[in-house]
């Protein structure tokens, strides 16, 4: 009697049990029954695409481009097939492979390299594909290949199609106002028919975690008050708060399938939230509550997240020793393989005899953003003389896209024309009203910027040459200047908005420093005071012990000597 082994697989659903996988799995036995196979294995695959590999394949996965592209473009991680490995060890002892039809086996993508993979393991042990649906496959003869080969590529782009249709369904339901298939959130239950429920329980959890976020208690203590009140029935973790947090439905609103915020229809009427506190919770959770969190912090660190292993390329992080702030990679006590990452521990603040750590070095890279503030408000002013030019350009966007909306009603233009350019108007739209809204509310005229210039920028540079910024002005020049550093044994690679540059790291006392600096100011228009305008040119000293010069453009220049 020749032998059989039965392959089902369906790629949505429960992972524990799939009525569709169970009746496969009774269709190919009794397929077998009535040719007289016998059955020596049955294997599955529950919640799984058609388009991946299985289990054992990973490196052909890899170097397999069409699937690597498609696998990316998934919005759910795709895992290989431990069902189809399994079938596949067994290929040796069967003389065929019963599925309810082919694409239980694979779905193969335009171009990847699955379906000759499973093919050529079928030619190599001369074992057929037996269908319920539509007969035997004999891969050995080359019709039956070419056969397969067409019908899967025209299943291929059929299934594209429709899953395009599908997406533009779901796209076009959403831009109504509605929310697609069942509601996967909290509170909110999805009824069918297009139709959301408030689950009334959820109510007073939802109004409670929203009234602490506006209250601005921590996320641990709204945790802990929650799971104390309503643990029994639903655990909640940091996650879940966030999740609720950001959610726009329960005061009535959702996002469209380009991100903005609209009226939601299934939900009118049924709103607990209102939209003002909702923004507000945004507010606060966008920022991090960086006021408050600032006002916790015993130590100011304002290079966290700003600094960047020489050996491994992963962040520093901050370590208190002795009371000093250290940065340092915590790969090495992750990963032996890591030892050398200590190299690029490095200390924050002055040495207790004035030597210069990072907070020093930095010091006088913060002029990149005096030079770089008043760029911005000559730009500004130059751009308030084109307000009504803006203007003009925002209406005509509009007039355009008026016309073609009407073309498109009359049926002289396409859903896909009208689409491409809102889309295309969209950035420059944002970008115009941003800009229109800060020349509007800008009070930028020609005495304020000559303020700025003598008075404003030139104090700032004064306290900076001096080291004498407040911390706040100290970490917003930072920002500004967008300055990152990469640690490395013998040196620092510093990264600002107008380049890059290494400094030694000098060892003194037994111990690694930076050098020493100073800073010095020039204007030809000035009579000794710091002005920063477009003529005036900066220049930063290192005392290296090496002679190097960087220029960074017209108004600065980085030497070492």
């Amino acid at each position: 009697m020749m032998k059989a082994l039965i392959y089902a697989r369906q790629s949505s659903g429960k992972d524990d049990f799939s009525e569709s996988v169970e009746a496969q799995i009774a269709n190919c036995k009794k397929l077998a029954a009535k040719e007289k196979l016998e059955v020596i294995g049955v294997y599955k695959d529950l919640n799984t695409s058609g388009e991946t590999y299985p289990v054992g394949a990973e490196e052909i996965a890899r170097l397999d481009s069409a699937y690597v592209k498609w696998s990316c473009s998934q919005s759910t991680k795709k895992d290989f097939r431990i069902g189809l490995c399994q079938a596949l060890q067994k290929l040796s002892e069967v003389d065929f492979v019963l599925v309810n039809e082919l694409t239980r086996l694979y779905r193969p993508i335009n171009g990847s390299f699955l379906e000759g993979y499973i093919n050529q393991l079928l030619k190599e042990n001369e074992v057929k594909v037996l269908q319920v649906q539509g007969g035997t496959i004999d891969l050995s003869k080359f019709d039956q290949q070419l056969i397969t080969l067409i019908k899967n590529q025209i299943l291929y782009e059929d299934l594209q199609k429709k899953r395009q249709n599908s997406i533009n369904a779901f796209r076009i339901k959403r831009d109504s106002g509605m929310l697609c298939g069942d509601a996967k959130m909290h509170g909110i239950r999805y009824l069918g028919n297009g139709k959301l429920e408030v689950i009334p329980e959820w109510i007073e959890i939802i109004k409670f975690i929203y009234n602490n976020i506006c209250a601005y208690r921590s996320y641990r203590a709204i945790i802990r008050d929650c799971n104390e009140r309503w643990g029994k029935k639903i655990f909640f973790y940091q996650s879940s708060i966030y999740a609720i947090a950001k959610q726009p439905i329960y005061c009535g609103y959702q996002y469209n399938s380009q991100g903005e915020l609209i009226k939601n229809v299934q939900i009118t009427g049924q709103e607990f939230i209102s939209f003002e506190q909702w923004q507000e919770v945004q507010k606060i959770i966008s920022h991090k509550r960086a006021v408050h969190h600032v006002r916790a912090k015993k130590h100011w660190l304002p290079l966290s997240g700003k600094l960047y292993c020489g050996e491994c390329g992963g962040k520093l992080i901050c370590l208190l020793e002795h009371g000093k702030i250290y940065y340092a990679c915590n790969k090495r006590t992750l990963d032996r393989n890591h030892a050398n990452c200590r190299n690029s521990r490095i200390r924050f603040e002055t040495g207790v005899r004035g030597e210069p750590a990072l907070y020093d070095a930095i010091y006088p890279l913060l002029s990149i953003a005096l030079i770089e503030r008043h760029k911005k408000a000559v730009e500004i002013l130059n751009d308030k003389n084109e307000l009504t030019k803006y203007d003009v350009e925002l209406k005509n966007l509009s007039a355009k896209e008026e016309q073609l909306h009407e073309m498109f009603l009359d049926g002289l233009a396409t859903a896909e024309q009208l689409r491409n350019l809102l889309t295309r108007n969209k950035a420059r739209r944002n970008e115009l009203l941003k800009k229109i809204t800060l020349l509007k509310n800008s009070n930028m005229n020609d005495e304020a910027l000559q303020d700025l210039e003598n008075n404003i920028l030139g104090k700032l540079f004064d306290d900076l040459a001096a080291k004498n910024l407040p911390q706040s002005i100290y970490e917003s020049l930072l920002n500004d200047a967008q300055i990152t550093a990469t640690c490395y044994a013998n040196h620092v690679e510093f990264h600002t908005l107008y380049g890059s540059f290494c400094l030694p790291r000098i060892r003194s006392s037994n111990r690694l420093w930076m050098p020493k600096w100073e800073l010095s100011l020039f204007n030809a228009k000035t009579n000794g005071n710091s002005v920063i305008d477009k003529n005036t040119h900066i220049t930063v000293t290192y005392f290296t012990g090496i002679k190097t010069e960087f220029a960074f453009g017209d108004n600065l220049r980085i030497i070492s000597r």
